[in-house]
């Protein structure tokens, strides 16, 4: 309450208590609003990452002469991994097999790719954490969608 010259008692907030008002709403958004929303960073992390070692086991095969280099994208329920001649490429700074995120899961498949990028049969993944799963698709000319 603020007194004013008249002697009257005038009533409304504080500049001090409006200021922890909005710093306690701040704190309160910062941890409740991410799981309101459900973002699972980990897992679309994944699927990208899924997704670039699907591309590059595709120009690593047709660059090179899979016939008697055979290229591979394997995968463990945790796991994914480029090789060729089964030993684990180098992909720029990401060194094969890659380990996924802690409680993230894949389909376990061993894609073999032929000198022209393609598998032999279309096929998908499914990445999940919890209760959230994302597929990849892959057609049989080696597409990733």
């Amino acid at each position: 309450m603020i007194r004013n010259q008249g002697y009257r008692w005038q009533s409304g907030f504080s500049l001090v208590e409006l200021i922890a008002v909005i710093l306690i709403l701040g704190a309160l958004s910062v941890v409740v609003v991410p799981r309101f929303l459900n973002l699972n960073t980990d897992l679309q992390a994944s699927r990208d990452d899924l997704v670039a070692a699907l591309f590059y086991a595709q120009q690593i095969a047709m660059a090179r002469d899979s016939s008697t280099n055979p290229v591979q994208l394997v995968t463990t329920s945790t796991t994914l991994s480029v090789t060729e001649n089964a030993a684990a490429l180098l992909n720029g700074g990401t060194q094969y097999p890659l380990s996924l995120p802690s409680g993230v899961t894949v389909t376990a498949r061993t894609l073999n790719y032929d000198k022209l990028g393609r598998i032999p049969a279309a096929t998908s993944f499914t990445l999940t954490r919890g209760a959230d799963t994302l597929t990849v698709q892959v057609s049989g000319s080696g597409y990733a969608r």
